[in-house]
Parts: C-alpha cells; structure tokens; sequence
C-alpha cells in the first residue's frame, strides 16, 4: 500500500471513493460534536493499492473539491461528516454510502459486530487492527504508525463496500436511498435543544432530597437487592424470587395486605429519586450541555442513529433523549425550552401503531374502524362489545394494552399486568379480539410461523433467530415496530429535503413517534402545518388505502406536550 501525502486528483463521475477521518483529543461523551477533538488526518483512497493522506485541516476544502464527482464511502458516515464540515462545505448529497448503516440494512439482527474490524473479518477474512486508536486519544502529531492504521482503514472500507454491493437486493437499496440516506443527513442537521441549567440542578437537589427523605423511613439499604429480598421475605413476600421493580409490583399485588407491601412501596419509591438524582443530575449537567454564548443560552445534542434497533428504529446517546423521564413526571421535560422568540412544535403521528397494524393484517374492520377517524380504542371498544366510552373510561386503556400486546405477542400474565386486569379477564379479551378482527388473527398466524426474517411494510429486513424464546414475539413486533420507525425516518428526511424556510432546518429532538422543531413564532402556523402534510403524505403513501393523522402542539417547553 503505498501512501501519498498530498490531495487527491481530481476524480472523474461516480468513481467509488472512501473516506477516513482521524481526531485527536475527542472527548468520549462528545464525539459527535463539532466542538470535540482536533484535526489529525483525513485519507482518502479509491485503489486499494494507494491512499492520499493529509495532516492539515486548511487542505480539507481542496480535497472535497477533488473528489466531488465520485461517490463517497464512509464508515459511519455521520461522525467523519459531522467533523469534515468544520474544515469544508458539505452540503447533502446522493453520491453517498455508509458501510455501518448498509451493513445494519443487510444483517438487522443477524450480527452484533459492526465496527470495521467486524466488517473486515466478515468480508476480507483479516484482522483488521484497531490496538492504535486508542493512540488518537491523548496525541498531537501523527506517528507513521498512526499513518499506516488510518490509511488501512480507508481501504479496507473501500473494499467491504464492494462485498455489500453485491448483497444488496432492490429492497435494500430502496431503504438505503428512500429512508436512511436522507434521514442521515437529517439527523446530521439537528441544532441543539435549549435547557435550562438551574431547573435542571435545582431538580437534582430536589430528587436527591426526596430520596434521602424516604430512606430515613426505612432500617435498611432500599438500594442493597440483596437486604432488601431478606427484609421483604421475612415481612409477607412468601417465595419473593428478586426484587426487580417488576417483580415487587407482583409482589405487591399478591400479598396487599402485609408490613412487606409498606416496606416494597418505600424501597420503589426511594429506588426513583434515587435514580433520577444520579443518571440525571449534576453529573449529566457537566458532561452534556452547551453554551451558546449568541443567544445566552444552554442547549443538549443528542448523538442520534440513523439506525439503532434491529427493528430499524433509530437510537440516541450522550445525552440518550429518549430516557429523559416522562412517564411519571413532567419536571425533567420542564427544564427544555424553545429560544427566546421561539416556539416548540412537538408532532407525532395519532395512533400511529394500530394503523400499521390494520395495514399489515388488511383486517377490513379494522382499516374501516381506523379510517373512520376519533380514537381508534374507543371505536374498538363499540366494534368488540358495542359500548361507547370516552378517553377516561378503563376500558380504553385496557383496549389499548390488549391490541398492542396481543400484536407484539405478550404473554397473558405480562398483558394483564399492563391493563390492570386478572390474567382470565386479558384471556377473555384476546378471545374477544381474535372474534373481532379474524383477518388480524391470521395475520399473526402467518406471521408466528416465520423462522429466518421479517419485513417492514417499505421491505426492510430483520432477521430471526429461531432458536430463541423470543423468535415469535420478534416475527410479530418487527414488521410494526419497523414500519411505524420507517415512517417517521422518511417524514423527517422529507421535512429535510424539502425545507424552505430562511433560516436552518429547526429539529431539536425526535423520540419514538414524535418530532420536535424550535422555531421563531411568526413561522408558527407555517411550519405545523409543513410538518404534518410532511408526515400524512408519507403515512398514506407507504400504506396505500390508510387514512393516518398527525397532531402539532405549539409549546413552550418540552412538558407541555399532552
């Protein structure tokens, strides 16, 4: 291999060319900022027999220009991309391939390695050396050590792209250009999500006040499993096998009426405060958030992934976004605000599962109980037992844990204790259900008996292992789960690909089903309504026949989503 240290030649059209950037001094929990790390190396190659490399950033700029008619290959395409643009233009574009998400296309769920020595050993049968990156960390200069280690992950990169070239079916390529390709860029161009730094530390106080309060109540260590187990077996928790939250809820539940159902009620509450004021307190505050010292204000970025589930839904870290705590408690969400002038747009799709799942059994009852608009659990609630009830009434609920449980193949006891039901009562009502809609029994059917890989409605693939318990529930909740993560990816690249406004793509944060952009509030009215013609036309594109609707709360913080 030889290495020239100097720019790349100007390439001619579509020439397959792969990237590597280096950085030294990158901050472990900031990685995927701009802000994180120095130049070291960027090296470029598209004969496995030559590398160019260059060690200084103001070179970045004319090798982009060199290469601008060929079609670039990255592995993990967001992080070099994010970095590059510190040094040069890099506008989106199509002419683009990423090894890490292709290789997530091809094999979801069927490989854990998907780092480049995975991809090395998998396709180029070598052990691709990765003991020097490590070496980056804590350097200045590069080393010809250093040189040799960046230049053979260039090329080793160029050539895995070629072995999944050839596995690549018209499906994958079509998830590849329709969904995560522009979704990449996207996500590439998230701005941050302002926060208040003293809400959010007066709340860690607050937490860790409330904690220590409640172990004061307690003669032992709620945090301790293994006193707590004991404590709990010798107060009324007969055969109480741990004391995992899950468990002491059944527990609970079992024995209402014993000193242990006091003492496990204070050792889940303690366990909470106790939680939220270590994972989300003064420590995450000085790891996390940013100074924007323009506008005087914090702000968090979530390093998301394009893909991060085998199911295809992305991912987040560094902050995780996603396990910011809003199921019990508003106050962490409090702490998130639109910019001063702004407003928060938070969308997500109505009922955006049971309408995939209607789509994928092609129950006619369901698409028309789907289609005929309201709540899609109350219409269920008069098609099943000719009730009708309201949003408050506890058989919607019930009627929501039982359909999305009965989908995802939850055993009855898991399903019953997510209704709030008797185990005989969530049998009743899986029965009720399979009467209902015949066509979505079916379905399941069909679907339980798959053994080697599911496919989303847009056809992308995860794979099964038929030797796991799991097998079942996964031929069952992957096509929803994909589907409804595909769904949201292409209304965010469509927002992406088609934004108009004069100032820059606005998406702060994406969770689940749900989007959030900050916007200035004269743009307000314009941008709901872009944002849900974005997520409706793709909705009723992808699932021809669907009448699917999405809703846009104007908020002022992050809480203020219903």
């Amino acid at each position: 291999m030889n290495i020239i240290k100097d720019i790349p030649p100007v390439l001619s059209k579509n020439t397959w060319v792969a990237l590597d950037l280096e950085i030294f001094n990158l901050n472990s929990k900031q990685m995927h900022r701009p802000t994180s790390g120095n130049f070291a190396c960027l090296t470029v190659c598209f004969d496995p027999e030559t590398v160019y490399l260059v060690n200084k950033p103001e070179m970045v700029g004319a090798v982009i220009s060199n290469i601008q008619e060929g079609i670039w290959i990255f592995h993990h395409a967001k992080f070099d991309i994010t970095h590059l643009r510190r040094w040069a233009n890099i506008p989106p574009r199509k002419k683009i391939w990423d090894t890490l998400l292709i290789e997530r296309i091809l094999w979801n769920d069927y490989y854990t390695g998907l780092g480049l020595d995975d991809l090395a050993r998998r396709y180029l049968d070598i052990k691709l050396d990765k003991s020097l990156q490590s070496s980056f960390e804590d350097a200045s200069e590069m080393t010809p050590e250093q040189e040799q280690y960046a230049a053979m992950d260039c090329v080793t990169t160029l050539l895995c792209q070629k072995k999944q070239f050839k596995l690549m079916d018209k499906g994958d390529f079509i998830i590849w250009s329709v969904i995560d390709r522009p979704a990449l860029w996207a996500f590439l161009d998230f701005q941050g999500f302002i926060i208040n730094p003293d809400e959010w530390k007066d709340l860690a106080e607050k937490n860790k006040a409330k904690s220590k309060a409640v172990d004061e109540l307690l003669s032992f260590n709620p945090r301790s499993y293994k006193v707590v187990k004991e404590q709990l077996l010798n107060t009324g928790f007969m055969k109480l096998p741990d004391t995992e939250e899950k468990t002491l809820v059944q527990w609970m539940k079992k024995f209402p009426d014993t000193e242990a159902f006091r003492l496990a009620e204070l050792v889940l509450e303690s366990r909470k405060y106790s939680k939220r004021a270590s994972t989300y307190g003064m420590n995450w505050i000085e790891k996390f958030i940013e100074y924007d010292p323009t506008l005087d204000v914090h702000f968090v970025v979530g390093d998301y992934s394009v893909t991060g589930a085998g199911t295809g839904r992305t991912a987040c870290s560094d902050p995780n976004m996603t396990n910011v705590p809003s199921r019990d408690t508003k106050d962490f969400r409090k702490c998130f605000k639109a910019r001063p002038g702004n407003k928060l747009l938070i969308a997500d799709y109505s009922q955006q599962e049971i309408g995939i799942i209607a789509f994928l059994s092609q129950d006619e009852k369901m698409i028309a109980m789907f289609n005929s608009g309201g709540d899609a659990y109350i219409n269920m609630a008069k098609v099943m037992y000719g009730k009708v009830i309201d949003k408050n009434d506890p058989l919607r609920r019930t009627m929501k844990d039982m359909m999305l449980g009965f989908d995802y193949g939850m055993s009855l006891d898991t399903m019953a204790e997510r209704g709030g039901i008797s185990e005989e009562e969530a049998a009743q009502v899986m029965l009720d259900l399979e009467k209902a809609f015949p066509d979505l029994k079916n379905w399941m059917e069909k679907q339980k008996k798959l053994k080697k890989q599911t496919k989303t409605i847009m056809g992308r693939k995860a794979h099964l292992n038929p030797y796991s318990g799991q097998c079942e529930r996964n031929a069952l909740n992957n096509p929803v789960q994909g589907s409804a993560a595909d769904m949201l990816k292409m209304a965010i690249g469509k927002m992406h690909e088609t934004w108009s406004f004069p100032f820059p793509f606005a998406m702060v944060e994406e969770v689940h089903d749900e989007i959030g952009m900050d916007v200035p509030e004269e743009f307000v009215n314009s941008i709901s309504a872009f944002m849900k013609e974005c997520m409706i036309s793709v909705a009723n594109k992808m699932c021809p026949g669907m009448l699917f609707n999405a809703d846009v709360t104007i908020c002022d913080t992050w809480a203020d989503k219903e």
